[in-house]
């Protein structure tokens, strides 16, 4: 069961699969402890959403402080929802609130320590990737389309040829995002899921002329696929539509919506 913590007025999330670890940071921020307002309310981490700059900027100070992240530390991409991933050094910090070094990347990996490495959701699924033995992380923002093209297999498959990995030894968060309950799609999407794998078939039901996959239990498959023991993958089961009050929902707030962040780093 994740647990919800408290610093102040800011909240964040975190997972039992990755805890207990003494040089590994985690965590999935709320829409709770910022200073921004209206449909951005309140802890926006997002600079492209419409929000005053300057409330965004004082999120990202205020998330600073209370986790105890240095600003320098974070690497974060411009997210185009593509299966790309990318190894990440130090010479890739320090441009949290910037525009990015590099475009259309959705994963980040690294074995280097005091690299925050950052994603950001508001209904696609977070993918958090710890190795326990070579102590390498990886970071991932799968939308319906990322997780078509599998950018969990992706990020497995680089961890494993560029960092000696070996998927027994990894742990995985299927992070808050939107449920099968609330993940509806029309005939043409449910048709590439379809063709992607058949076997998805089991993971939809249609309601009315809609379908509704588990995004969840295909991102968990496709790590198994990818040599993952089924055990050591964690399913947060939070939807974020339904969560409205803890956290934002580009579906549920219509596309007027903040950001958060999923983080995770090696101190």
């Amino acid at each position: 069961m994740h647990t919800l913590n408290r610093t102040q007025d800011f909240e964040y999330i975190t997972f039992p699969s990755l805890q207990g670890y003494g040089g590994l940071f985690h965590c999935f921020t709320t829409r709770k402890g910022g200073v921004s307002s209206e449909e951005f309310a309140s802890m926006n981490l997002g600079m492209g959403t419409g929000d005053d700059v300057e409330n965004v900027e004082k999120n990202y100070e205020i998330m600073s402080k209370r986790l105890g992240i240095r600003l320098k530390d974070i690497v974060e991409t411009d997210q185009t929802h593509t299966n790309n991933v990318r190894y990440v050094t130090d010479k890739d910090k320090g441009r949290a609130m910037k525009d990015p070094d590099y475009n259309d990347v959705d994963g980040l990996y690294t074995d280097i320590r005091n690299i925050a490495l950052m994603t950001f959701h508001a209904d696609c699924t977070p993918l958090f990737f710890y190795d326990t033995v070579k102590n390498a992380i990886g970071m991932a923002h799968a939308g319906w389309r990322g997780t078509l093209q599998n950018i969990a297999g992706k990020m497995i498959d680089a961890m494993v040829k560029d960092l000696g990995c070996n998927p027994k030894d990894m742990k995985a968060v299927i992070g808050p995002s939107l449920g099968q309950c609330c993940f509806e799609v029309d005939e043409d999407v449910a048709a590439m899921f379809l063709s992607y794998d058949s076997s998805y078939s089991e993971l939809m039901v249609k309601k009315g002329e809609k379908f509704h996959f588990d995004l969840w239990e295909i991102n968990k498959r496709l790590m198994v696929k990818h040599g993952m023991d089924e055990n050591s993958i964690e399913v947060s089961g939070l939807c974020t539509k339904c969560n409205r009050e803890l956290f934002f929902s580009h579906r549920g707030q219509k596309g007027k919506r903040g950001l958060m962040c999923g983080i995770i780093m090696l101190k």
